[in-house]
């Protein structure tokens, strides 16, 4: 849900932006839009899994989520897009957060890890396939064609999850919600030396990709003279290699252990965050001088986002829902946050996009270094 909802999109930025007579840049601050929605709605809709449990959580997620893909192919101002894709935002968790509860629902840290690893592969089909889409419906239907295909696929996935997916969470593991024991439940984890330090490879990660996600299409479109479907071929040949990246951080996660697998994905996210930066300072205004590097940081991605994952939320087994709600709020209002300097910073080129993906790439790196590393350190 989260490619679908992002990857159409970038594609028809360009197009939306001319039909509503704003710049680039603001129309980009509608993606941060968005990402604040998925931020907010964790905190009301996660929690209630862990009480109600997690289909009907999914269920709701989704229906809200069809609702306002509807309104948002009758958009007529940014003010009203930014609003619908804050509300489409903020049920999008219930593709990306819940799943994730749902694995530790079953499994320990290390098989939670390898299921979110392979579950990473199946879902990274979205975004090979969802620029490709995005791409066909902007330039042959127009852009509101983008949220109509969201809208459409909101459904499908309501109908096969009521069909196949089961209940994980028995009732007697279910948790009344109360404030109290939610503020609680938040502190305990922010004070958790294990949550904040894996967690912060996490967001450095995620907040590389949000930079990436929140200019390129406008860079490639704009900047670079490149079509609709070159943009869409080339970011979707970046998440075949993310893909694939996915199925060996599953099968090598066993082998290498959580930590060694985030430390090779520090390094090799820190190494090719510099080399874009670099290529962008010495003139080199191609895509696959953005492109190639970027294979790199998703495949830093797929190594670290799962291990360092499982091993955020692994001491909090007893409320996986409530642990993954907070952790994808803090992941998300700092992914948001990128995404709306970059959006302000915006200026035609691709230097502001490259500058921030160096310093979320270098800044993982530290952070493995000297937050990760001595977790792993035996006392």
């Amino acid at each position: 849900m989260p490619a679908i909802s992002i990857d159409t999109f970038l594609p028809a930025m360009p197009a939306m932006a001319s039909d509503l007579a704003i710049d680039a840049g603001s129309v980009q601050l509608t993606l941060a839009a968005y990402i604040y929605g998925a931020a907010a709605g964790q905190l009301v809709l996660a929690p209630l899994s862990d009480r109600f449990g997690r289909r009907p959580a999914l269920f709701a997620g989704l229906v809200l989520y069809i609702i306002a893909g509807l309104g948002c192919c009758f958009a007529n101002s940014l003010e009203m897009l930014a609003a619908l894709r804050f509300l489409q935002g903020s049920s999008t968790f219930t593709g990306r957060i819940l799943p994730r509860a749902m694995a530790r629902d079953m499994y320990d840290r290390e098989d939670a890890a390898r299921l979110i690893s392979y579950m990473m592969v199946f879902g990274g089909l979205a975004p090979i396939l969802a620029p490709l889409a995005g791409a066909y419906f902007s330039v042959t239907f127009g852009w509101r064609a983008v949220f109509a295909f969201m809208v459409v696929y909101g459904a499908t996935v309501f109908l096969l999850t009521a069909i196949f997916l089961k209940e994980t969470l028995p009732a007697e593991r279910r948790i009344k919600i109360n404030p109290k024991t939610m503020a609680a439940n938040f502190a305990l984890l922010v004070r958790s030396r294990s949550f904040l330090g894996y967690g912060s490879c996490v967001f450095l990660v995620m907040g590389a990709l949000m930079a990436f996600l929140t200019s390129t299409s406008s860079i490639a479109l704009l900047f670079l003279g490149k079509t609709p479907y070159e943009f869409a071929f080339a970011s979707s040949s970046v998440m075949i290699g993310y893909m694939v990246a996915s199925f060996v951080a599953g099968r090598i996660v066993g082998r290498l252990g959580l930590d060694r697998l985030i430390g090779l994905g520090s390094f090799i996210g820190a190494i090719s965050g510099i080399a874009m930066l670099v290529l962008a300072l010495t003139g080199m205004d191609t895509l696959w001088a953005i492109m190639v590097p970027m294979l790199g940081i998703v495949v830093a991605l797929a190594f670290v986002v799962p291990s360092a994952t499982a091993g955020a939320i692994s001491p909090f087994g007893h409320m996986a829902g409530s642990a993954m709600a907070n952790f994808g709020f803090l992941q998300t209002c700092f992914s948001s946050i990128v995404s709306s300097i970059v959006g302000i910073f915006f200026d035609g080129t691709q230097i502001p996009m490259v500058v921030t993906i160096s310093i979320m790439c270098t800044g993982l790196f530290f952070a493995y270094v000297f937050l990760v590393g001595p977790l792993a350190t035996p006392s």
